[in-house]
């Protein structure tokens, strides 16, 4: 049999008070009534007994709580994200009032300050889809095992007035998700990733897989595997390979390619964060360039990133420590031979080898972004374009050399053959 259970009436307390008084009622009973125990109503009976209903009034009635935000401080709370923050996750605007604007709140405060001024926030969850479910690919155990890249175009720098498009590459470690480097271009392009793939190695060393997706940059299609040079088939090539996967295979690197977007979860939650937060960031400081951006992203903003979302992972890091010329690896190659005055051509240029006995001979032409180099019998030297004229701005490096670079370096790698 259930047991039927009778709403407290605790309304009528004066009431029962004086009846315990006037013994109308026992303690059992007003104990039953009430919800109270005997012994908090003894209390109860002597103060009402001495001050009257009074006593029953709380003492904070009509007071505001300590912790209750003040209203010029919500106010400020409410204008400083409309002004500056519109669009921000709330977890980041409460980090930027505690770093910046010296306002201590919990997440929570800052939450409920915010939506009763009919603020929604952008992380406002609707109705899941049911989307297909992937099987997950779990985190590598040791810093330096696996490193993940990719690169995302957006509009950085919209807070003063810039619309474009930039590209920001970026790399990260899969077991302590942490950045280990990050780089701006105009576009996605071979300079991004060389870029990012330094600063990974400056910091850290050399990582044992990267993963990508499989953009030109990264992996030949399918249908022009097969498709050699006489070169390639005489040196006894299988398979073509990028410019970036001759890389890796000097350095030791294992490709690992993704089948899919769901595949790189880590890095695209990586862009989400980086794009709710550097444009912040960016204003705050006054970047609005690439250089600036750089420079920002590279001294400072790696660290504010890792010391916010880095974990520890479950195993000593396995990086490797990388050959001391290391950098001379990554830029783009292109076999050539010398003619008889030891001078080479590319793209309807000459060039001359500062080199002995380089008359006839087979060299790799290298090309970095801030200039060419030879490597002949394992050994770099210097190239010089023969009209090596000044541009109209006065720089030391030509506009032919400049639009060789361009081409090879920082042009949409999307828009290229590999």
């Amino acid at each position: 049999m259930r047991t039927v259970k009778h709403p407290h009436d605790r309304e009528n307390l004066a009431y029962y008070l004086q009846g315990l008084i006037d013994n109308k009622y026992t303690l059992d009973q007003v104990s039953r009534i009430t919800g109270y125990t005997k012994s908090h109503l003894c209390v109860l009976k002597g103060k009402f007994k001495k001050k009257g209903e009074k006593v029953l009034i709380n003492g904070h009635k009509g007071m505001k709580p300590k912790n209750t935000v003040p209203d010029d401080v919500k106010k400020k709370i409410i204008d400083t994200y409309r002004t500056d923050f519109d669009g921000v996750n709330f977890h980041f605007f409460r980090k930027a009032l505690n770093d910046y604007y010296d306002i201590h709140y919990s997440y929570r405060t800052i939450y409920t300050v915010l939506t009763e001024a009919g603020i929604d926030s952008p992380e406002k969850h609707n109705k899941p889809k049911k989307d297909k479910v992937h099987r997950p690919r779990y985190r590598r155990d040791s810093a330096g095992d696996l490193i993940q890249i990719d690169a995302t175009p957006y509009q950085w720098f919209l807070w003063c007035g810039d619309t474009s498009y930039y590209t920001l590459h970026g790399a990260i470690d899969d077991a302590e998700e942490k950045l280990t480097g990050l780089c701006m271009t105009e576009n996605e392009c071979s300079y991004g990733y060389y870029d990012i793939l330094e600063q990974t190695i400056d910091r850290h060393g050399l990582m044992f897989d990267i993963y990508s997706d499989r953009s030109a940059i990264f992996c030949v299609s399918q249908k022009d595997k097969d498709k050699l040079t006489i070169q390639e088939q005489l040196a006894g090539v299988h398979e073509k390979r990028t410019q970036w996967q001759q890389i890796l295979d000097k350095l030791r690197i294992k490709q690992i390619l993704a089948w899919s977007p769901q595949a790189k979860g880590r890095v695209e939650r990586m862009w989400r964060t980086l794009q709710g937060r550097l444009p912040w960031y960016f204003k705050h400081y006054k970047i609005k360039t690439i250089q600036a951006a750089n420079d920002f992203l590279k001294t400072k903003y790696i660290d504010i990133f890792n010391n916010e979302f880095g974990i520890v992972a479950k195993k000593a890091a396995v990086w490797r420590k990388p050959p001391a010329n290391y950098k001379d690896f990554i830029c783009s190659k292109f076999e050539r031979t010398t003619d008889n005055s030891g001078v080479i051509s590319f793209q309807g240029y000459k060039f001359s080898i500062s080199a002995p006995d380089i008359a006839k001979k087979k060299i790799e032409l290298c090309i970095y972004k801030d200039g060419m180099k030879a490597l002949v019998d394992g050994i770099f030297y210097p190239v010089t374009l023969r009209d090596n004229l000044q541009d109209g701005i006065g720089e030391t490096m030509s506009t032919s050399l400049k639009n060789i670079i361009y081409e090879y370096m920082l042009t949409d790698c999307k828009n290229i053959c590999a």
